[in-house]
């Protein structure tokens, strides 16, 4: 909770500070977007000579907020979250990652675009009082195309390597997801 009060804080400073221009049409500037979707994730665990792995489809949110320096080129913080439950209880897999999205015209409102990024990750169970967390390394990489002036769509590959005492618990997700950004 203090990690989304936080994000919230800086999202609203940022949009204080920035200039009132910059939600002009054209992706320069301050940009704040967020997006639903769904994918598929694939986890295995092991644990000294156990191993196990299982497969579902998860549930998908994406938040993003940073700076356009220019019409081509974004950089932002991005936090993509898979939700699935399991035996009545919530799980996530998040990914906290400095990002940036090259688009590939810059003639036109609506284009092909390619993304990636890195940071951190962790996977808990949000709802659940005392439940610990998993905590490692992630990436991404992908591509979207923008249909409409702030919409866009986006197909992205994930992979973490999370681990939780001597678990270690590696990740690959494909999530499609649909977007809204302002800019």
């Amino acid at each position: 909770m203090k990690k989304i009060n936080t994000l919230t804080l800086i999202g609203i400073l940022l949009l204080a500070y920035s200039n009132l221009y910059s939600f002009d049409g054209e992706r320069k500037g301050f940009i704040l977007g967020g997006g639903i979707g769904a994918g598929y994730l694939s986890n295995s665990t092991s644990f000294e000579s156990y191993s196990s792995s299982d497969n579902r489809g998860v549930f998908l949110t994406n938040f993003k907020i940073g700076y356009a320096p220019s019409n081509t080129l974004e950089i932002y913080y991005v936090s993509k979250v898979s939700w699935w439950g399991e035996s009545n209880i919530t799980f996530v897999l998040g990914l906290s990652a400095v990002a940036a999205t090259f688009y590939l015209d810059n003639a036109t409102e609506t284009g092909w675009s390619i993304s990636g990024g890195l940071g951190l990750t962790a996977m808990y169970a949000p709802f659940e009082e005392g439940s610990g967390s998993s905590n490692g390394f992630g990436l991404f990489a992908g591509g979207g195309y923008e249909f409409s002036s702030h919409w866009n769509v986006e197909l992205d590959l994930l992979y973490s390597a999370t681990t939780e005492g001597e678990v270690d618990i590696h990740s690959f997700g494909v999530q499609l997801t649909i977007n809204v950004l302002a800019y």
